[in-house]
């Protein structure tokens, strides 16, 4: 079959359309793939702030502490901020874990920055629980936490008032101290990144902190105590007995000896 000049010009420009097609729907589809698996993440917002607060935060979590490091119970932070001026301000806060001292912190030791709003003379507060929500999720990894035990890292444009609430009880006991702290600010400059990329959706991981081998769990459940000078009642109908790993002995003299409560024995 013969082509004529104008049959093979057709034909030259009908396979060059073809070849430009071609190429741009490989280039359309990796684009395509690129948006649906290779989400690029958000940039962080960027925070001039002037003020720096950081407090003290102790909590017990999933269980009394109990590692040594503290005596044993439940101790719980409440962190207080107000802001005292009369204008909307954005603030941001991390948490810092504290780790043994020389030791590496690992992974989660600071988390990214939060960001939070306060209206004129508007407060907020973070619980125990607030803080640990800090670590959840990073990475596509959040944290249980055991014992939790570190600084919150207040920023602001302005000067706050930020106030601490410390409580701590027995392991089964109702709140037995209370202690209230002023955060003092220090004036330091800086601009802070607030918030992180979302990376594409994966599924969740959990990990344990302290790990469940440490001695945060304890080899046996924690000693309940009880009397003392406070005179403080065993619950459950458990009974209070002198506690003999104390070097405090009632029968030789010892006042006010603390004991711990256990079950009577059956007749």
């Amino acid at each position: 079959m013969k082509y004529s000049r104008s049959n093979k010009s057709f034909l030259m420009r009908w396979s060059a359309a073809l070849s430009l097609c071609v190429w741009l729907g490989v280039v359309i589809g990796f684009s395509t793939l690129d948006v649906a698996y290779a989400q690029t993440p958000k940039p962080a917002k960027q925070m001039k702030t002037g003020y720096q607060y950081a407090a003290k935060v102790v909590c017990s979590l999933l269980l009394p502490q109990q590692d040594g490091s503290l005596a044993r119970g439940t101790y719980r932070t409440l962190v207080n901020i107000h802001n005292p001026t009369n204008q909307d301000i954005s603030i941001a806060a991390k948490v810092a874990l504290a780790s043994g001292f020389g030791t590496d912190p690992g992974p989660f030791g600071v988390t990214p920055f939060k960001e939070a709003k306060l209206s004129p003379d508007g407060a907020t507060s973070l619980s125990c629980f607030d803080v640990a929500g800090f670590f959840c999720p990073i990475n596509n990894i959040c944290v249980d936490f055991a014992f939790l035990e570190g600084f919150v890292v207040i920023k602001s444009p302005v000067p706050l008032d930020v106030v601490s609430v410390y409580t701590a009880r027995h392991t089964d006991g109702e709140v037995e101290t209370i202690d209230v702290e002023t955060v003092a600010p220090r004036l330091i400059k800086e601009t802070v990144a607030v918030g992180y990329g979302t990376a594409p959706p994966a599924e969740m991981k959990h990990m344990d902190y302290p790990p469940k081998d440490s001695p945060a769990y304890g080899k046996s459940p924690p000693k309940q105590m009880c009397g003392g000078i406070a005179s403080i009642a065993c619950q459950g109908g458990k009974v209070c007995v002198d506690d003999p790993s104390d070097t405090c002995d009632p029968t030789k003299g010892g006042a006010d000896c603390p004991g711990i409560c256990v079950t009577p024995a059956s007749k």
